[in-house]
């Protein structure tokens, strides 16, 4: 059975097309599609322009430094027009990433998101990703 129109604009369903559209495939063509030109887009990967700029800024900087970036989800829980999402991001750290320069090592980091979906597109975002973790793992807090 098809997915119908109304489904593909569900909460969730907006979520995962964004995590394996975006974060996965690098796909930003469908960023429109997606998230409000508008958006609010909080994340502890700060210091990025507002709006879907920062969104394309961020997931070009994870794409860029992680080469096989992948989003997987571990949990989705919606509730009317906010969708909870816990997650782990995997890569190889193929080029620098935040100043830290390739290391070649395979990282793992877990995060949660709070989303807001309007009209079948992302409005708002909260999140929180274990900057401390990732940076550990790429021997960036054993610099002098």
């Amino acid at each position: 059975m098809s997915e119908s129109a109304a489904d593909k604009r569900s909460p969730k369903s907006v979520i995962r097309r964004f995590s394996e559209e975006v974060v996965n495939k690098g796909n930003f063509e469908v960023l429109s599609d997606l998230v409000h030109e508008d958006v609010r887009f909080d994340s502890s990967l700060a210091g990025v322009a507002p709006g879907i700029d920062g969104v394309r800024e961020i997931f070009s900087a994870l794409r860029g430094g992680f080469s096989d970036a992948a989003c997987a989800i571990e949990e989705l829980v919606a509730d009317g027009e906010l969708v909870a999402e816990r997650f782990t991001f995997t890569g190889t750290h193929r080029s620098d990433f935040h100043g830290v320069p390739a290391t070649g090592k395979r990282i793992s980091m877990s995060g949660m998101a709070m989303f807001r979906v309007v009209d079948g597109r992302i409005a708002e975002r909260w999140g929180v990703e274990d900057q401390l973790g990732l940076m550990r793992q790429l021997g960036a807090l054993d610099r002098g």
